[in-house]
Order: C-alpha cells, then sequence, then structure tokens
C-alpha cells in the first residue's frame, strides 16, 4: 500500500467512523443499487481535482503558506520586540517548524498538506509527538478519526518511519487541529469547501436536487421505446394484450438497469428505439454540481486573474488580485495557523514573553520592483537601517550603515526647521543698519 493509498483509504474511515450531527444520515436507495451513488464520487476530493480551476485554487493557497516560514520567537529584554528563538529548545523547535519536523518530510511539504487537507476535507492535522521531557520531538502530518469531547482526546492515525501509527485517546494539546471557515453547528468540525459549496447554499442546493432527480430518472442514458402497430384488427387484439405485459416485464427491467448507473441497457424485442440523453450541460451539472469558475473563485478567495481565466488581463489586475489574494485569503489563514501553534505549543504561561510568527518576507522574493519599494519605505522612516535591510539580503555590512534615517518632512511647532520651510528654504538676510544722523 502506498503512501496516497494509506491516506485516502483512512480518509474514507475517517468519514464513516465520525460522528457528525448535521450530515444527513438518511439514503434513498431503490432496487439494484443506489443512485446518489453514482454522483457523490464527483465530488470527492480526487475527482475534484480533475477540475482545473479547483486544483488551481488548492495548490495557490497551499502554495502560499507553505512558503512562509513558521518563527518560534522570543521577547528581547534590551529593546523589547520579538526575535526568532535561536538557543536550546527554541531551536528545537525552529528547527521543527522551518526545515524538518519529522524523517519523511520537510516543512513545507507539511503545512502545504495540512492546508489541503483543511480545504478538500474540511480540517488539516498535525500530532506532536513528545519526548520524556515533554518537549516537542517530531510534528506528523496525520488524519482523525474521531474526537471525544469529555475527555478531550484525538483519536488519529498517522505514517512514521516505523509504518503505520494509531493513536487513541491522544491529547488535545498534541493535535494541532486547522478545521476549515465553516463548520458544522457544533463550532468544531470544519466542512469542505467543495461540499459546503454542494450542499449549504441554497442555489446549489436546488441544482442538486435536479441532478439527482435526473440521475433518479435515468442518469446519463435515456430511451424513448416504441413499437409498429400490427397490420390487422384481430393481431391488433392479440398484439396488444401481448405487448401490455411484455412493456411492463421490460419496463421494470430497464428501470432496475438505470437505477443501477448501467450506460449501456440490454435491450430485447424492440423494433423503434430513440436516444434522448442528456443533454452536455446536464451531464456537466451531474458531475460539477453547477460549479462554475466564478463559483470556484469565490468559495476558494482566489481571485480570478490568479486562476489564469482572465488571458487578457492587464499587469495591474494581476497585481491588485495578487494584493487581493493576500490580504482578504492569506492573511487570515495566517492568524489562524499562528493561534493554533501558539496555545498547543506556547501555552497561556508563557503568552506576552514568547510568539509564534509566519513570515510573509519570502513572499517578496520573486517581485524585485515590490521588494525594492518595501526596503524604500522601511529606510525613510527609521524601520530599518542600512545595514539591516543588507543583511536580510545576505550582503556585507557597511560602515555608518547603522545610522537611523527618518523623513524630514515633518518637524516641530516653532522650531526653525519650520521657520525655514515657511521662509522658501532659503536663511533670512540680514539687513545692515543705517549710520545714524551727524556721523
Amino acid at each position: 500500500m502506498g503512501f496516497l493509498d494509506f491516506f485516502r483509504g483512512a480518509q474514507v474511515r475517517e468519514a464513516s467512523s465520525t460522528q457528525q450531527q448535521d450530515k444527513p444520515t438518511s439514503d434513498k436507495s431503490v432496487q439494484g443499487g443506489s443512485f446518489r451513488e453514482n454522483i457523490v464520487r464527483a465530488r470527492d476530493p480526487q475527482t475534484a481535482l480533475t477540475v482545473s480551476a479547483v486544483y488551481r485554487a488548492i495548490e495557490l493557497r497551499a502554495k502560499t503558506i507553505s512558503q512562509m516560514p513558521v518563527q518560534y520567537r522570543k521577547k528581547d529584554a534590551e529593546h523589547n520586540n520579538f526575535t526568532p528563538w535561536m538557543s536550546g529548545i527554541g531551536r528545537r523547535i525552529n528547527y521543527l517548524l522551518q526545515v524538518e519536523p519529522n524523517p519523511l518530510m520537510t516543512a513545507s511539504e507539511l503545512w502545504a498538506q495540512v492546508q489541503i487537507n483543511r480545504l478538500q476535507n474540511g480540517n488539516g492535522f498535525v500530532y506532536v509527538e513528545r519526548d520524556v521531557f515533554g518537549d516537542p520531538k517530531h510534528l506528523w502530518l496525520a488524519i482523525c478519526g474521531g474526537y471525544d469531547l469529555t475527555t478531550n482526546t484525538y483519536n488519529i492515525t498517522y505514517l512514521s518511519e516505523y509504518g503505520i501509527q494509531n493513536r487513541a485517546e491522544v491529547h488535545a494539546s498534541d493535535v494541532l487541529h486547522f478545521p476549515n471557515t465553516y463548520r458544522y453547528t457544533n463550532g468544531f468540525w470544519g466542512i469542505p469547501t467543495l461540499q459546503y459549496a454542494t450542499e449549504t447554499l441554497s442555489l446549489i442546493k436546488t441544482q442538486k436536487a435536479q441532478a439527482l432527480d435526473s440521475a433518479a430518472k435515468g442518469g446519463r442514458v435515456k430511451l424513448l421505446i416504441g413499437e409498429e402497430k400490427p397490420a390487422t384488427a384481430a393481431g391488433t387484439i392479440a398484439h396488444g394484450m401481448f405487448a401490455k405485459d411484455e412493456g411492463k416485464k421490460l419496463a421494470r427491467e430497464l428501470q432496475d438497469e438505470m437505477y443501477a448507473g448501467q450506460d449501456i441497457l440490454a435491450l430485447r424485442g424492440l423494433t423503434n428505439v430513440h436516444n434522448i440523453s442528456m443533454t452536455s450541460d446536464q451531464m456537466q451539472l451531474v458531475q460539477q454540481l453547477g460549479l462554475s469558475y466564478d463559483d470556484i473563485a469565490r468559495f476558494y478567495g482566489v481571485p480570478r486573474p490568479l486562476l489564469m481565466l482572465d488571458t487578457n488581463s492587464h499587469y495591474n489586475d494581476y497585481s491588485n488580485a495578487t494584493m487581493e489574494f493576500m490580504s482578504r485569503t492569506i492573511a487570515p489563514d495566517k492568524v489562524d495557523i499562528e493561534r493554533e501553534i501558539f496555545r498547543k505549543l506556547v501555552g497561556p504561561r508563557l503568552y506576552g514573553h514568547y510568539d509564534i510568527h509566519l513570515c510573509e518576507r519570502p513572499l517578496l522574493a520573486m517581485d524585485l520592483e515590490r521588494q525594492a519599494k518595501v526596503d524604500q519605505l522601511n529606510l525613510q522612516t527609521g524601520v530599518k537601517t542600512v545595514n539591516e535591510l543588507r543583511a536580510e539580503h545576505d550582503m556585507p555590512s557597511v560602515e555608518n550603515g547603522d545610522i537611523i534615517y527618518v523623513s524630514t518632512n515633518l518637524a516641530e511647532l516653532g522650531s526653525e526647521k519650520l521657520k525655514s520651510a515657511n521662509a522658501g528654504g532659503r536663511p533670512t538676510e540680514e539687513k545692515t543698519p543705517e549710520p545714524e544722523e551727524g556721523k
């Protein structure tokens, strides 16, 4: 069993073992099979990724988050600001968060998979394996088989260097839980984005009902069956009685085969068959349940230009779309991840002295023009010195590079600088006193 096969199978077990009070439990089965089984498959994570816009939206969100290193920071007592803690246990935790969380994957792979599981399955999980001293030893990508509110514990499954591991009654402090934005009414379990889109919104509910109704009446194949009239009156009576019984029997057989989802029907004794299959739009509705590209852009919070849907977009459209994506989608995800990691790895006792920070600087690495503007603003406003900026770009320090520069556009009221500015920036000329009379 491969790694992906293991997780796919575990996702099925998770869905069947975890009890959700808000999930519909009734399923309308019919003789010969359930038509719902043939429709739900179009909504599972693997099938959803065949839609290019969905793949692009999920990959963009996952890759963006994975580029931002998770920093474990400690407040500097001298300057009263937070800096990465790179000594003792802080160095070990930063290595787990930023480089190698476990022997099987890198940190960027871990956080990307967590984001994918959050969007596709509704919940992302990371198991914190601790050493004998209670300090983090490994961070494992996990799936959850259930949560017990009375004991505040999870049942989890994860793949380690020793194979598949199942852990029951793992305390919540050792499980990083990242639920999706929309959740069930209990407020704890997240809802997969596609499931929310197909089952929650009233418009999609109507389209889904239409799709299921169409499937219940024959799915993708419909046949209009007719028969030729006999030539004589006597033959009409005899043939009619025979056709009535045979027609009922044949109708039952057809109904069973269509309800079972058969695409090719075995028919016999027909003289006239007309194919009235569903149109291409109806078939697309069955497979995608009515989701358009605009719907995907809205549900995943990714503007259309970033989904490569607007080929004639101007550069400013991409720039504005990127800013919208960062501020409206990535920034909220950033806060959610920071707070969940903080409360599980740091806790309330150290609040105010330590923090967790997802650094956004790598997001500007490939945009040199925007990076230059940010550096210029930091230098002009005195936020950073020349040497601090050079250090961020792995450049050596220069002499007098630690001087703080500030803009001179502002000045105190009544200061000499303001008087000089009011006079046009020129110093006031001294007048030569006139000689007194008689001298």
